[in-house]
């Protein structure tokens, strides 16, 4: 059976990673996966010249190598301990399949290996790099979401389990499909949809036949046409509303590109405080 995978590093995202990644375990009846994976550390062989002698280089070199050693040791001690934490706080919760992984390497070669067997894979914002800048993009994110091609949860902040979801709509082939896609994720089934269009009334009869397609397939939608800014009008929508999930779309390089390039989706994914669904 296809896994969740959760991706956990000790960051400031790693509690609302586990606590997004229970909850679709918990919905989808899926076994869940932690992952820690040990990114290979910079390397301290700096350039030990100039008036210092070559015996007193060579220790250097020495304790430099001792002290690398001591580090890798800590931080696989550390994720160990993280795994098993996250794994007691899901087996409290009431999940049976729950399993710990941790691998040596770079995050996305680890993703890619496991691809065949993930259903859903977890994420924070941000990683280590990054987690004193509560709106920052971690580059692993970035290097994820262009190459794995399974639903991704991004975690954002504190987690509530929720109820309900936003889906814009804006009467493009790319809105068109999310509606599609959205009708066919378990992740979202028996949840309300907001289903919301900005500053688009072309658009009118395309919001309304989407409206519909949704209700005809047992979903409780709620429709709401805004205007301003569409990234800050969507936000304060969510916001007003207490709507749980953002849902979005990526397909195909070019939409993924867009992600993080200046677009409406970057800004919703840096000033989100509810998580993020990437519908594939």
């Amino acid at each position: 059976m296809n896994k969740i995978i959760a991706c956990i590093d000790g960051a400031s995202y790693t509690q609302s990673v586990t606590d997004l990644s229970i909850w679709a375990a918990s919905r989808l009846s899926a076994p869940l996966t932690f992952l820690h994976v040990l990114e290979k550390p910079a390397s301290s062989d700096s350039e030990l010249s100039g008036s210092i002698g070559l015996g007193s280089r060579d220790q250097l070199m020495s304790e430099l190598t001792e002290l690398d050693e001591k580090r890798a040791k800590l931080a696989l001690q550390h994720g160990k301990a993280l795994l098993h934490e996250c794994e007691e706080v899901a087996l409290s919760k009431g999940l049976t399949e729950v399993t710990r992984l941790q691998q040596h390497g770079h995050l996305l070669e680890s993703l890619l290996a496991l691809e065949s067997t993930m259903r859903v894979l977890v994420i924070g914002r941000s990683g280590d790099l990054h987690q004193n800048d509560a709106k920052a993009i971690g580059s692993q994110l970035e290097s994820v979401v262009r190459r794995i091609h399974n639903h991704i949860l991004i975690a954002t902040g504190d987690v509530t389990p929720p109820d309900s979801y936003l889906l814009a709509f804006d009467g493009s082939e790319v809105s068109e499909k999310l509606v599609e896609k959205a009708l066919n994720t378990p992740l979202l089934k028996g949840m309300t949809c907001h289903l919301v269009m900005v500053d688009n009334d072309a658009h009118s009869e395309a919001f309304e036949r989407a409206a519909q397609r949704l209700t005809a397939q047992g979903v409780d939608v709620v429709q709401a046409r805004l205007s301003g800014e569409p990234a800050q009008a969507l936000l304060a929508y969510q916001a007003q509303q207490n709507v749980g999930l953002i849902t979005m779309g990526a397909y195909g390089h070019t939409k993924l590109r867009q992600l993080f390039v200046g677009s409406t989706t970057t800004r919703i994914v840096i000033d989100s405080p509810v998580p993020l669904l990437l519908i594939r």
